[in-house]
């Protein structure tokens, strides 16, 4: 199992110092606007570093819209062709599509409609993705951060019906806390190509003895046959302290499943 952290491209070292495998940084900074020469300033960073960006997150903007009247498939196609070949140029593996400002359903618009066009989207940039041998993961986000594609069963549905090669599905242990969705559904996703972890109900970083079933998130993820990457996503009130004890907490937990 690689252990990453999600963090702006500025925290690698610190990242590297605390012990992570990698550093989860979000697209903006690799983003259209962002110019050539600032983005290969970044990739001498990473040259330099013993980590690299194995994933992204934060995938679409929220101007740019998935959902809705406004939405504009050609330009959520353009954005993508810039940054996937960015992001692999990088190092990266996965990309993390939960994206909630672009993919909310807006009031009084179809659910339905919704859903195909969000749809429509991943089999348009598939075929971006798979050029750049990067595989997006759709994350489900908690019903109080977005409308659309709550739970991981449904993200594993939408995965699997659209049999997608380079369209998988993520879990994340605070959204599964936050709308109670039980770890049985981890079980069943074979479609599980990413993971996020923080405590299920603060979104502080795990400890021991915090209250949180971290065990039996692990262990449903080994019974799934998992192994790839988890990436912190959470919450430090003092990252220096904290980062190596929850990190070595958590691979503690997981060696005691193998």
């Amino acid at each position: 199992m690689k252990w990453g952290i999600c963090r702006g491209l500025d925290k690698i070292e610190e990242a590297a110092e605390a012990g992570f495998d990698y550093i989860e940084p979000p697209v903006r900074c690799i983003s259209p606007e962002i110019d050539a020469g600032e983005v290969a300033e970044w990739s001498g960073i990473i040259e330099n570093s013993s980590i690299v960006p194995e994933a992204f997150n934060c995938f679409i903007p929220g101007h740019l819209k998935i959902t809705g009247p406004g939405a504009d498939l050609g330009s959520l196609v353009d954005y993508v062709k810039t940054v996937l070949p960015r992001a692999a140029a990088m190092g990266a593996q996965r990309v993390v599509f939960g994206s909630g400002g672009a993919r909310g359903v807006p009031e009084g618009f179809p659910q339905e409609k919704a859903l195909r066009q969000i749809e429509d989207f991943l089999s348009a940039v598939n075929p971006i993705a798979e050029e750049n041998d990067i595989v997006i993961v759709i994350e489900p986000l908690c019903s109080k951060d977005c409308n659309i594609i709550n739970l991981v069963k449904e993200a594993h549905s939408i995965a699997d019906k659209l049999g997608l090669s380079n369209v998988k599905t993520l879990a994340d242990l605070y959204h599964m806390g936050q709308d109670q969705e039980p770890y049985e559904n981890l079980r069943e996703a074979d479609t599980l190509q990413h993971v996020h972890i923080a405590h299920p109900l603060t979104r502080q970083c795990p400890m021991p003895d915090d209250g949180a079933d971290y065990a039996g998130f692990l262990k449903a993820l080994r019974t799934n046959g998992y192994n790839l990457r988890i990436s912190f996503e959470c919450k430090w009130d003092d990252f220096p302290e904290q980062a190596p004890r929850s990190l070595d907490y958590l691979r503690s937990e997981w060696d005691k499943l193998s």
